[in-house]
This record gives C-alpha cells, sequence and structure tokens, in this order.
C-alpha cells in the first residue's frame, strides 16, 4: 500500500541520511555479493571523496564543495593515493585520467620521491566481478561461499623470482632499480615467500621460476618446499641429464648453475594423483588429481580435476612460441570435464589477443584477477587463471595494493616481482546411478 511505501521510504532516509539510497544490510547474500564485513560508504556523484556527516544529513548526493563550485578542477592524479578512497576508485582513476610518462626509477639508495603512473594500464580494462581473496589470508576461510552441491578447490599461482635472474650484469631487464639489495636479498625473500604460501594453504599450488637444488648428486626441488607440510610436490619432468644442459646454460648466461622450471604441490589430505604427471615442450607441466573421499561421502562420483602449469616466453613477440607451448600443454590435459590452466604468461591476455583466443577455443573462461606485477607506476594483469565451465569461480585474488603500483615489485610487501594469484572454485558433484 501506499502507507507501506512510505514508511519504508522514511525508514531507510532515517538510517541512511540519503533518501532512495538503500541502507546496508546484514545478510548471507550480501557478504556473496560484496565479501564479508564489507561496510557502505557514500561518496559524492562528481569526485567521488566520502559524503561529510553534514552532507548525508542535508540529505545531499554531491558533497558541498562540487555543488559550489562553478569550474570543477581536475582531479591530480599524484593525490589519488592520498585521499581517502578505496582501491578500486583508485583504479578506476587510474584507467580514466589522463596519461602521463613514468618518472625515471630511482636508484636503490636514491630518493624517495612517489613516481607517476604509466600510460599502460590496458590490464584494468577488464571488470573484475567475483568477491576478493586477500593476500595472506586462508582460501578455505571462503569456503561457505560455495555453493550446495559443489565442493570447494582453491588454486594459488606464483612466480616467485628465481634468485640467478636477479641483477644480472649486463641484463637491465633484471636490475630493479627501484628495490633495496635488502628487499632482493634471496635469504630475505625465501622466508617470506614460505610465510605466504603456508598462509593462504591453497589446495593446489603451482610455482614458476623455481631454482633447482643439487641434491644427491641429482637436481631436484629446493629444500625449503620441504618445509610445506601436507603437501605432495611434483616438478617437471625433465632427466637429469636435461636439467644438467639447463644448469649449464644459466651458468653461461646468469653466471649460476643451477636450472629452473615450474613446480605442482597439491594437498595430500584431500587429493591423490589419478595418472603420472606429464611434461611438455617448454616450460609446462600437467598434474591429474583425484579428490579422495569428500564426493564419495556426498553420494557422488569421484571427481578429478587436471592442471596445467605454464610459463611463457617474456617476449610479446614470440606469439607463435606460445601458441605451441599451449598446444603441447593441450595434449597432456586430457578429457576431464574439470581442467585448469595457471601460471605466468607475461601478458595481459585481453580479449582478442592469441593467447585469449586460443584459450576461448578450447572451451575455457579466464578467471577474474587483479593486477599482478608492477614496475614503479605501471601495474599489469601478467599471471592468470583458466578454466572449464565445469568449474564455478566462487572468489578471486584482487589487485595489488596502490602503494605497491606506485612503488614497484619486490617491495616490502610482496618477495617477488610477481604478486600470487588465486582463485576459490566449485566443483560440480556428479551423482551415482540409482542402479
Amino acid at each position: 500500500s501506499a502507507d507501506a511505501l512510505e514508511r519504508l521510504r522514511a525508514r531507510k532516509t532515517a538510517q541512511e541520511g540519503v533518501a532512495d539510497i538503500p541502507a546496508q544490510d546484514s545478510n548471507e547474500q550480501w557478504d556473496r555479493l560484496l565479501g564479508v564485513a564489507a561496510k557502505k560508504k557514500l561518496r559524492c556523484g562528481v569526485c567521488t571523496k566520502p559524503l561529510s556527516e553534514e552532507d548525508q544529513l542535508q540529505q545531499r548526493i554531491v558533497c558541498l564543495r562540487c555543488e559550489q563550485s562553478q569550474d570543477p578542477q581536475p582531479l591530480n592524479r599524484d593525490k589519488l593515493v592520498e585521499e581517502e578512497m578505496e582501491k578500486d576508485i583508485f583504479y578506476y582513476c587510474l584507467r580514466k585520467l589522463p596519461s602521463r610518462a613514468p618518472a625515471t626509477a630511482p636508484s636503490p639508495t636514491a630518493s624517495t620521491e612517489r613516481p607517476r603512473l604509466a600510460p599502460n594500464v590496458a590490464a584494468l580494462e577488464e571488470v573484475a566481478s567475483a568477491p576478493r581473496l586477500e593476500r595472506g589470508v586462508a582460501i578455505d576461510s571462503h569456503n561457505h561461499m560455495v555453493p550446495t552441491g559443489r565442493i570447494p578447490l582453491s588454486v594459488l599461482s606464483f612466480n616467485v623470482l628465481a634468485n640467478c635472474y636477479v641483477r644480472v650484469e649486463g641484463q637491465p631487464w633484471n636490475a630493479f632499480p627501484h628495490c633495496t639489495d635488502e628487499v632482493l636479498s634471496w635469504e630475505n625473500r625465501q622466508p617470506r615467500i614460505l610465510e605466504l604460501l603456508q598462509s593462504m594453504a591453497a589446495d593446489v599450488i603451482c610455482l614458476q621460476e623455481v631454482m633447482m637444488e643439487l641434491r644427491n648428486e641429482e637436481w631436484r626441488l629446493p629444500s625449503w618446499i620441504d618445509d610445506l607440510p601436507g603437501y605432495t610436490s611434483v616438478a617437471q619432468g625433465f632427466k637429469q641429464k636435461e636439467w644438467e644442459g639447463q644448469a649449464e646454460r644459466n651458468k653461461r648466461v646468469c653466471g649460476v648453475k643451477a636450472p629452473t622450471g615450474v613446480a605442482t604441490l597439491f594437498r595430500n589430505s584431500r587429493f591423490e594423483e589419478a595418472a603420472p604427471s606429464k611434461h611438455g615442450s617448454g616450460s609446462g607441466l600437467t598434474v591429474f588429481l583425484k579428490f579422495k573421499d569428500e564426493a564419495a561421502e556426498a553420494g557422488a562420483k569421484q571427481l578429478e580435476v587436471s592442471v596445467g602449469n605454464i610459463h611463457l616466453a617474456g617476449d610479446p613477440s614470440k606469439a607463435a612460441e606460445h601458441l605451441k607451448a599451449l598446444n603441447s600443454l593441450k595434449k597432456n590435459l586430457g578429457k576431464q570435464d574439470m581442467r585448469l590452466v595457471c601460471g605466468d604468461f607475461n601478458s595481459e591476455c585481453l580479449p582478442g589477443s592469441e593467447v585469449r583466443s586460443w584459450f576461448a577455443e578450447e572451451g575455457f573462461s579466464k578467471v577474474p584477477t587483479g593486477t599482478s606485477w608492477a614496475a614503479p607506476g605501471d601495474p599489469q594483469r601478467l599471471d592468470h587463471v583458466f578454466h572449464t565451465r565445469s568449474l564455478e569461480v566462487v572468489a578471486a585474488s584482487g589487485d595489488i595494493s596502490m602503494e605497491e603500483a606506485l612503488a614497484g615489485l619486490p617491495c616490502s610487501s610482496c618477495p617477488s616481482d610477481h604478486a600470487p594469484v588465486s582463485v576459490l572454485l566449485g566443483a560440480a558433484l556428479r551423482g551415482r546411478c540409482p542402479w
């Protein structure tokens, strides 16, 4: 009735102070859409700054300063991070404001002047729709968001930056002039990498740029991976002769005799290998995993998933080489309904690109993860997860922070030049035949 609508409108206005703006709710749907404990913050419709208490009492949707201004001044890019605004608005402004050339990167001991934001922000054009996973927080703390009838599956991909590729003489692309020696030191980075992996506790971990160690006269995964209890680790299936050849190559090029590759780890309390892992041409690895007991307990068939872990060449002109590596990986992925491919793609994989088109043709969708790499002022989305449609995205990692985007990686809050990307998926149960 009209009276009921009027009472509802009055209640909404009394609670929030601005008419026609819904009040903050506290139910499961609110948490699923916006994230647990998300808070509403009313903002000016012009400058997007939070409305003051006075503005809300006056039921304004535009702040008093903008309302009185006859000639609004353009937003100042350098002051964005100094304002009270959420990270999403920062990235929105990063996309929309006129671009400026990036400042020269400071030396390891140089000035602390804040770098300007670079114009290459194409990776930010895709708007992510999934709730966000926070770096350093256990992914399974979001398992309550997985829909009924599905089993949670969490995956993390992380390029850990092999120490042999840091500040190699004559290779300016890995000089990291914006970083101090302390930030780049492997002795400092390795414990932080381990702590990050332990805290997020993904079901499946895909690592790139893992520097192998000579253990018992054979090249094997490094000993620090042994400090991840509860995981079974699988390295690329190179023969020792091939590992030795890579080690000699790195000695010539980088001055360190040690090979690097990708490695996949899975939680052995939840999974077992359904078949031996397969190794493709280039830097690619596929593992085949079988859920142990959860599907059976739910009265469904045992589920299997194949996970591809890949590290594509960093040269964008090598598209043919990228497609060759993906086609090699395709032969090993199998025919399972549930398939994943994740890793360091060294490209933003935007719609229309050759790599993105390849995945679309193969029936894969892209997880809406955020930016994962940054030179000072130049954040990009280089690490990705692709999945078949039988896996439902529940939550995914977001953009790196404003401070990380401006300072560049590695830094005090991220121990690699890449940030980990993660996703929580829901695997659909398949019922058993009743007979």
